[in-house]
């Protein structure tokens, strides 16, 4: 098994908001995605999506969104990003999946996840959307409530985390919303990263090319933070194995 990550898919198969405007990168990148993905993936392998993938609002108009995500190789684990509206609660989304007999897809929101892998060992999967920073120009006195939840939010996926922890085991954080500043800054995320012994945060939501996000594999309290938005690594899946081994 080798473990990729890729986000921001912003798939549009029933919802009408094509991607073009935003640049000629965008052109079929739904075709570059599967292309892509399916050069690289085999089955065993797993898929982090950390958000944004689906315009849809809702899980009925997601459908043909997450079949053509569930017809891509390997196993995947997504994580709700800021454009996610379709997202509904744990037990509703995974009963649509059921409803249409898909069994390669799992939900990451206040919970987390162990696979095992001979090459890799034990490998647990813990994340949260996370939000815009306090000194962020967008920043609005009703985000500090949202800011607040994810933090906690965070906190109880890396408990959960924990609690299935085996001695050996190596951690992956998920985010959608980069988890530092535009200062890279330590921050309450990175912190509890930090606590947990993380070994690599993987983001995505960051879609221009002179951000200082751009710094993918910068450290921040010795973590890795990797940024994996489909137009900023050209549509590639980023193969994380290297994070992982020992």
């Amino acid at each position: 098994m080798s473990v990729y990550c890729l986000a921001d898919f912003h798939l549009s198969n029933q919802a009408n908001k094509p991607m073009h405007k935003f640049g000629q990168e965008w052109i079929d990148h739904d075709l570059k995605i599967k292309k892509n993905l399916q050069h690289l993936l085999t089955d065993a392998d797993l898929l982090l999506i950390p958000g944004d993938t689906s315009w849809a609002i809702n899980l009925d108009e997601a459908k043909k969104d997450l079949v053509f995500i569930s017809e891509l190789p390997g196993k995947k684990i997504l994580l709700r990003g800021n454009h996610d509206y379709w997202w509904g609660t744990l037990n509703k989304n995974y009963r649509a999946m059921a409803a249409w007999q898909i069994d390669n897809i799992d939900f990451l929101q206040n919970n987390a996840f162990r696979v095992e892998d001979p090459d890799l060992g034990g490998l647990l999967i813990a994340g949260t959307r996370g939000w815009i920073f306090p000194n962020d120009p967008k920043w609005q006195k009703a985000d500090q409530k949202i800011f607040d939840r994810e933090i906690q939010r965070l906190a109880l996926s890396l408990s959960r985390a924990e609690n299935l922890r085996q001695p050996g085991d190596k951690m992956i954080v998920m985010t959608h919303f980069p988890p530092v500043n535009q200062q890279l800054a330590i921050s309450e995320f990175t912190k509890l990263m930090y606590n947990h012994q993380a070994d690599v945060c993987v983001f995505g939501h960051i879609h221009h090319s002179e951000s200082p996000y751009q710094l993918s594999g910068k450290l921040i309290h010795g973590i890795p933070l990797v940024l994996t938005a489909c137009d900023q690594v050209d549509f590639q899946p980023i193969l994380l194995d290297d994070y992982l081994k020992s």
